[in-house]
Order: structure tokens, then C-alpha cells, then sequence
């Protein structure tokens, strides 16, 4: 009897072994479906809701391969020779712009019809979301599934980064990973970066932002709509004609005090940059600063800010990530005793 059951105890603890190690379906999940699928057909995108305008030189469709490429632009007059690049890194698709306010119709005719492009983007399209919950519709999300090229438009940040819905947010997201081409200018160049002064509690000037730190208009988030290539950076606009040197600093610390280090992205009106493989290129009326600090400052409730940074004009590098701080090349300090730039 022990003789006939040896071979059958010597085998179940192998099988059992075998069952036990076999990978499982679980193992290897299979890929979660891409959301944006469904808009991949030839069927064309949806017509606007109420609380959405668009306008465009022809339907979008799937399919295209852009070239990614981000140009971020300061405000006031754009510059003609970094929105081309930017246009033509659509390599034939379609270039999308998203704005919250103004009109659907500028951008639209600039990008399809004014500006001197090759090749010219298969359709333009302006969508303006005046209602946020809006932003969630299909006739939004197919544009921006479609899009080889996307375009943030000025206005107000805190309509991007805290109006619109998740599902906008996600969508951008995803239109990022796949490699389209990015863009914004003003506001919308601020939404680009990874960390980002969302105006919560509406905009600060310099002198104020310096003289309480921790108050609650010094209002930081992370982006949802951030670009790779801005990791680390936090973006502000209309650098010199506003002087915002003292409140980007004072971001700086807060964002310090709040546990993240970020370096400063200060660009002037009139004035571009474009980041392409491991390139950067300023160009237009003026200068981008690289604006890092030396050390945390203490913040306290109540306490003006103390500060010692460093400020270097971007134009004197063209790698991407640049250096920062002292090492910088051109890099000046920029000292604030009590609030007060020195």
C-alpha cells in the first residue's frame, strides 16, 4: 500500500508548487482602454453644448503625428517666429486653442490664415468655454483627443487650473503624453508649469505678496495641465512691465515653505521660448529670468519676507534644463530685507 502512494504524495506537492507559481491573469493586468478611443473614428466631433463656442477652419480629425515641441510666450504682442514653430510642429494636423474668455475668431484666422506656415495646419479651431462645467462635453474632449497642436490662450488662470473639470484636465493630460505639441501664452503660459500661482483668491503685486508671504492670495498648486518639460518650474508672465521679480521670489519661498523647491520662469511681454529636445531658444522684444533661491527663507505668520536670490537672463543658455542660481551665466543677486526689494 505505501508503495502504490509514494508516486502520487512525490507528485501533488509539485503540481501544487506548479498551480501555486503559475502567473495569474492578475499578474498581468491587461492595459486599462485609452478614454480617448471612442473619438479616434472617422466620425465627426460633436456640436458645441450651451456654454461652449467654437470655431474652426475645418472638421478635426484623428490620426495626425506632431512634432513635441512647447513655446511659452510672456503676453502682450505674441511672436509671429515662435507661434510658426509652433503651428508647424502640427506637421499637417490639427492645432486646437483653448481660452475661457475673449474671442473665438483671432487665433482661428491666425493660425489657419496670417501667419506664413508650412506646412498649414489641416484645421484651426478656437474653443471657448464659457460655462466650466461645459469643458467635460464630448465636443470638447473629441478636439482635444484630435489635436496635434494645443494652444492655451490669456486670461485668467484660475479659470484653467481651478474652473474647468477633471475630465478636461485628464484629457489635456493625455493629449501631453502622446506628444503633441504645446503652447501657451500669459495665463495660459503660467498653467503650463508644474507648479503654478493659481489666483484662488485673485492676483497680488510684488510689494504685497513680499510683505505677507503666508497670506492666503500667495495661492500655489500643482498643474493639472503641467508640461514635462517645465518639472521643477513655476511660470510667471508680464515679468518686467509689471515688476513681478519680488512676488515670483516670494512663490518661490512659499512654495519652499510649503515642502517643494521650484525655480522661477519669469518671461517678459512680447518675448517667446521654445523647448525642444533638450534645446531652449528665446526670442522676440525682450528676456525669459531664471529666478532660484539661495535657501529656504523662514516664513512666519505676519513676518515680511527675507530673501537672497539669484537671477539670470535666459537668452545666455541653450540647453534645456538650464543652469540656475550663481552658476548661471549672467546671474545678479536679488536681496529683500523686511518685504522690501533691496
Amino acid at each position: 500500500m505505501r508503495s502504490r502512494l509514494l508516486p502520487w504524495l512525490t507528485v501533488l506537492p509539485m503540481a501544487a508548487a506548479a498551480v501555486c507559481c503559475a502567473p495569474s491573469v492578475e499578474d498581468n493586468p491587461p492595459e486599462p482602454p485609452d478614454p480617448d478611443e471612442r473619438f479616434f473614428g472617422a466620425e465627426p466631433c460633436p456640436a458645441p453644448p450651451e456654454g461652449v463656442a467654437i470655431e474652426e477652419s475645418a472638421a478635426f480629425t484623428a490620426g495626425g503625428a506632431p512634432r513635441p515641441l512647447l513655446v511659452l510666450m510672456g503676453g502682450g504682442p505674441e511672436v509671429d517666429s515662435a507661434a510658426i514653430r509652433f503651428a508647424e510642429a502640427a506637421q499637417g494636423g490639427d492645432l486646437l486653442v483653448l481660452r475661457a474668455t475673449g474671442s473665438t475668431s483671432s487665433y482661428t484666422s491666425w493660425f489657419a490664415e496670417e501667419l506664413a506656415l508650412e506646412p498649414r495646419p489641416g484645421a484651426v479651431a478656437t474653443v471657448l468655454i464659457e460655462d466650466p462645467g461645459a469643458g467635460a462635453d464630448d465636443a470638447v474632449l473629441c478636439r482635444v483627443a484630435r489635436a496635434d497642436a494645443l494652444w492655451l490662450a490669456g486670461g485668467d488662470q484660475r479659470d484653467y487650473l481651478l474652473g474647468w473639470p477633471a475630465a478636461l484636465h485628464q484629457s489635456f493630460a493625455r493629449a501631453i503624453a502622446r506628444g503633441v505639441a504645446v503652447g501657451g501664452t500669459s495665463a495660459g503660459a503660467m498653467s503650463l508649469s508644474e507648479h503654478a500661482f493659481d489666483a484662488a483668491f485673485d492676483s497680488v503685486d510684488s510689494a504685497n505678496a513680499m510683505a505677507a508671504p503666508l497670506d492666503d492670495v500667495v495661492s500655489l498648486s500643482p498643474s493639472p495641465l503641467a508640461a514635462p518639460a517645465l518639472a521643477g518650474f513655476l511660470v510667471d508672465t508680464h515679468f518686467d512691465a509689471r515688476a513681478r521679480l519680488g512676488r515670483l521670489v516670494t512663490f518661490l519661498a512659499r512654495a519652499a515653505h510649503d515642502g517643494t523647491s521650484v525655480t522661477g520662469l519669469g518671461l517678459d511681454e512680447e518675448t517667446a521660448l521654445v523647448i525642444a529636445d533638450g534645446r531652449v531658444e528665446v526670442s522676440g522684444a525682450a528676456d525669459a529670468w531664471l529666478v532660484s533661491l539661495d535657501e529656504a527663507p523662514l516664513l512666519a505668520e505676519g513676518v515680511a519676507l527675507d530673501a537672497l536670490a539669484h537671477v539670470a537672463p535666459l537668452s545666455r543658455q541653450s540647453a534645456w534644463p538650464p543652469l540656475v542660481g550663481a552658476e548661471a551665466p549672467g546671474a545678479r543677486a536679488f536681496v529683500v530685507v523686511d518685504g522690501v526689494a533691496q
